[in-house]
Formats: C-alpha cells, sequence, structure tokens
C-alpha cells in the first residue's frame, strides 16, 4: 500500500495501532476476568508478605520472572489504594507490550501489514486483556533470542559470537518467565555447526533457567517441591488422549490405561519434537523457531486454551487455508468459552471448554506440519515465507 511506504507514515500507523490495541485490551478487561487472575491476585499477596509461591499449594508452576511483573504490580498499585483496578492495569500493560514487540518483530522481518494485524488480532487481546496470561512474554523474548542467535551464526566475528551469547542467555530469559520454548535448545542442536555453539547452545538457556530458582533451592526437600511443582502435568486432553477415550480433564476411567495413555502421548510429543527439530535442520532458524510454536500444539498431549497463541506468528505469517481456519475456529473459541468471554452464539455446544474442539484445532495445526515432511503431496500456496520456510540453507 503506497501510503505506508513512507517512514513517517509508518511511524503514524504503529502509534494508532498502539492506541487502538492497548484501548482493547483494557476495554476488554472491563467484562470481568477468569480465575487466573484470581490467582496473580493471591500469589502477590504471598509476594507481598515474603512467601514462597513453590510451597503451600498455591500451584505456581512458572519462572520468577512473572513473579517480578506481579511484585512490580503490587507496588504500583500500593500509591492507589482506592483503585483495586490499577494492579490489573499493570499486568495488561506489560502483556500489551510484549505483543507490540513481537507485532514489531513480524513487521520488520516479514511483513508490515501482518505486524500491524497481528498487534490487533482478537484472540491475542482477550487472553492479555481479559485473561491475563502470560505466554506472550515469553514468546517475545524467544523470538528476540532467536533472531540474535541467527545473527550471530552468519558468520564468525568476535561481535557476532556476542550476538549469539546474548541470544542464548535471552532463551533461557524465556525459559525463566514461562517454559513454552523448553525443547527448542534440541533444535539449535541440529541446526547449528561446530561442538563448541552445540554445547553453548543446550547449556547456556537451562543453565540460565536453573539458576533462576537459586534463591528458591535453600534445601532438598525445597527443590524436590520446586521440580514437582514447575514441571507438574497441566492442562486438559489433547487429541490422543482424547482418542484413547480421556474426558476434558485427561481421565480414562480404566486408571491403568490412562497411565500408558500419558506416557505413549508424552513420549510420542517428545519424539516428534525431535524428529521435526532434524527436519528443520537446515532450514532458516526463525522459521524453525515459528514451526516449533505450532508443533508445541499441534502433538502437546494436554493444553490449556492461552497456549493457543504460540501459532499465531505462523497465522500472521505463513496465511495457508488451515492456519486461518485454526484461528477462526480459536476465535470463536475464545469468545464462547466459559474461561474467556462466555458469550455463547455459535455451536455453542461444540465450543465449549470442556468439550472436543481443542482435539479439532490440533488437526488442522497436524495438516499444517504435514507440509514440511510432505510438500509434495501438499501444494504449497502462494505464501513467500512459508517457501522461504522449506528452502534449505
Amino acid at each position: 500500500m503506497q501510503i505506508f511506504q513512507t517512514k513517517a507514515s509508518r511511524y503514524s500507523l504503529w502509534i494508532c495501532t498502539a492506541f487502538i490495541g492497548l484501548t482493547a485490551r483494557i476495554s476488554i478487561a472491563l467484562l470481568g476476568h477468569n480465575g487466573d487472575f484470581d490467582f496473580w491476585i493471591r500469589h502477590a499477596e504471598v509476594l507481598r508478605s515474603g512467601g514462597n509461591l513453590y510451597l503451600g499449594g498455591e500451584s505456581y508452576g512458572y519462572g520468577p520472572i512473572w513473579m517480578i511483573v506481579l511484585r512490580t504490580a503490587d507496588v504500583v498499585q500500593s500509591f492507589f489504594p482506592e483503585n483495586r483496578q490499577i494492579f490489573r492495569l499493570v499486568i495488561i500493560i506489560v502483556l500489551s507490550g510484549a505483543d507490540f514487540f513481537i507485532a514489531r518483530l513480524i513487521a520488520r522481518d516479514f511483513s508490515f501489514i501482518a505486524g500491524i494485524v497481528f498487534f490487533l488480532n482478537p484472540v491475542s487481546i482477550i487472553i492479555s486483556g481479559y485473561h491475563n496470561q502470560f505466554d506472550n512474554l515469553a514468546l517475545s523474548f524467544g523470538l528476540f533470542a532467536t533472531l540474535k542467535i541467527a545473527r550471530g551464526t552468519e558468520s564468525t566475528p568476535n561481535h557476532n559470537n556476542r550476538k549469539f551469547l546474548i541470544g542464548l542467555l535471552l532463551l533461557g530469559f524465556s525459559l525463566s518467565t514461562k517454559q513454552i520454548l523448553i525443547l527448542f535448545p534440541v533444535f539449535l542442536l541440529f541446526q547449528l555447526q561446530g561442538t563448541r555453539q552445540r554445547l553453548l547452545a543446550i547449556a547456556v538457556p537451562y543453565l540460565v533457567f536453573a539458576l533462576s530458582f537459586l534463591p528458591w533451592m535453600t534445601s532438598p526437600e525445597r527443590i524436590e517441591a520446586l521440580i514437582r511443582e514447575v514441571f507438574a502435568p497441566r492442562g486438559r486432553s489433547g487429541l490422543l488422549l482424547t482418542l484413547f477415550g480421556a474426558d476434558y480433564a485427561g481421565v480414562i476411567s480404566d486408571s491403568n490405561l490412562g497411565e500408558v495413555a500419558r506416557s505413549i502421548s508424552t513420549v510420542l510429543f517428545i519424539f516428534v519434537m525431535i524428529l521435526f527439530g532434524w527436519i528443520m535442520r537446515k532450514r532458516p532458524l526463525i522459521h524453525s523457531l515459528i514451526v516449533y510454536l505450532v508443533l508445541m500444539v499441534a502433538f502437546a498431549p494436554a493444553y490449556s486454551q492461552q497456549q493457543l497463541i504460540l501459532p499465531l506468528v505462523a497465522v500472521f505469517v505463513y496465511a495457508t487455508i488451515e492456519l486461518k481456519v485454526f484461528y477462526l475456529l480459536t476465535l470463536l473459541f475464545m469468545i464462547q468459552n466459559s474461561d474467556e468471554l462466555g458469550i455463547e452464539f455459535f455451536f455453542p455446544h461444540f465450543f465449549r471448554l470442556n468439550g472436543t474442539i481443542y482435539a479439532w484445532l490440533q488437526v488442522l495445526l497436524i495438516i499444517f506440519s504435514l507440509r514440511l515432511v510432505a510438500s509434495k503431496y501438499f501444494p504449497i500456496p502462494k505464501s513467500n515465507h512459508l517457501r522461504e520456510a522449506l528452502r534449505e540453507v
């Protein structure tokens, strides 16, 4: 579009986009909230009194960076004791900033229009403004980290080595926010060249992740409790568990079969992630990350609905038909399910929270994944970015 070719016009559009997107996120918060925000309030109260979120049944299964956000929001709230909405406003501003940062990266590296649309898309508005979940914060660290790592491996000058290390540190920060990229160092292991780079790619992110918990690792018992809390299985049934006969909570009537089903689902998930890490070993690194985010939802044994934002980068960058359908169904799910807006108007039984909608969303993402391994059987759409993702480097 010719009107947005100049730097000044793009800058103006970004300002308008930021204002509209932030206003939308704040406005949708006026409709209410779900149980996660109640958790944030209780977690902030525990932090205020110097308590330990990894003990005492508070169900805090994340890294410590989100604690910093909650503590900051609580401190800001203390200056406005008569207005209890300030706490939530700070959270929404932080999450909106993460969305905006991701949008800017998409605009810079892929498509200006795609970046604008990403920030204004209703699914992200609902998750950041109403649900107040923070997968996007971890994702913003991860995207930036991957771009740094990619630029740091383009050649061997010292400044590029520094970019590489900074990228690995940022990847560790992403893990210390939320563990959505917990298997991405395996992708790096396949993709990087040289023993030193591969060792660093495995060691640095996981070391940063582990060290971030150091203040809470004060005894063997507390270390055990921390590991149990951070890595506890959570979420509702994915496709494979549903096929095994699990209900939405992952429960199978035959307890022995249930254990076998969960083990098979987990092993298959890890196997598929490693397999795709190998498949993507010669593809551009940033595309490997985008594909990874799709796979994390496509083959996950279980899910929480906020994780449905992970494939959104692929939706707006690649825009294949199955990804577009995935987005449409996800939006209808976000509008209608009882943990989000709860506005039922279109086949509400199908889009209920404890139904099988997630399994169908996984099917769509699996179809997209098959393009990467059997492209000759799946016509490649007119998407330059998807063609780039399939190009070996």
